[in-house]
């Protein structure tokens, strides 16, 4: 709940309701039995001619149901961003968010179509990045463009036993501000887990258990700050 001095996050589902607000809350899909099909379609239609036609005054933006693959390349003129939650999709090209250089804060759940983060590594003043529910991303090395992040989360779905491979963690040597680290559901398929051991500034870490992995993880939770 907001506090007295600070008005709540206004949830929008049409168009017309925004009101020049930094931060919103985007509910457009899954309308259920409010809206007409055709009427559905003409919300996120007009969604996406908003977004398309350039720079609003929304720096925090979230979705909070379905957000279709139109709906996320619509952000592309989008460039005053500071933070972004998505939860969850068809999308699977994450290109549109190649520009969006002032991008702080980066929230991409159900990611369960995305194949390839390289549109990330333009994203250099990012702090704070979650991939959650990916199953099909194995190359994460990319990332380590973002040497500004402190707060890493990345994960296949943690609501399922699905787990999620990648190929190694190797980038992360490279990633020094970090500070949060979480591997969820998460096997690196090299099982070399020591460049945890790099990351100098961590006050909290979690992976995934999995055999046969150097250092074992008896080692990794006896000299890193483990979270329970």
């Amino acid at each position: 709940m907001a506090s007295p001095d600070q008005p709540a996050v206004p949830r929008l589902t049409e168009v017309a309701e925004y009101a020049g607000q930094e931060t919103v809350v985007v509910s457009c899909t899954q309308l259920g039995t409010r809206y007409t099909t055709g009427q559905a379609r003409r919300v996120l239609d007009s969604w996406v001619e908003f977004f398309t036609s350039g720079p609003t005054p929304i720096h925090d933006l979230q979705f909070t149901t379905r957000t279709p693959k139109r709906l996320l390349d619509s952000l592309r003129g989008q460039t005053q961003l500071r933070r972004l939650a998505v939860k969850w999709g068809d999308y699977d090209d994450l290109s549109a968010l190649t520009e969006l250089s002032g991008m702080r804060d980066l929230c991409l759940r159900g990611a369960s179509a995305v194949t390839d983060v390289r549109p990330l590594g333009n994203l250099i003043g990012l702090e704070r990045l979650e991939i959650e529910g990916f199953k099909s991303i194995h190359d994460l090395s990319p990332l380590a463009e973002l040497k500004a992040i402190t707060s890493l989360s990345l994960g296949g779905n943690w609501m399922s036993p699905r787990i999620a491979h990648v190929d190694s963690i190797g980038f992360l040597r490279q990633m020094t501000m970090i500070e949060v680290l979480r591997l969820h559901t998460i096997i690196v398929d090299d099982l070399d887990y020591s460049p945890l051991l790099d990351l100098s500034q961590l006050r909290s870490v979690r992976v995934m258990k999995a055999r046969g992995m150097t250092p074992s993880l008896e080692h990794l939770q006896s000299v890193l700050p483990w979270s329970a």
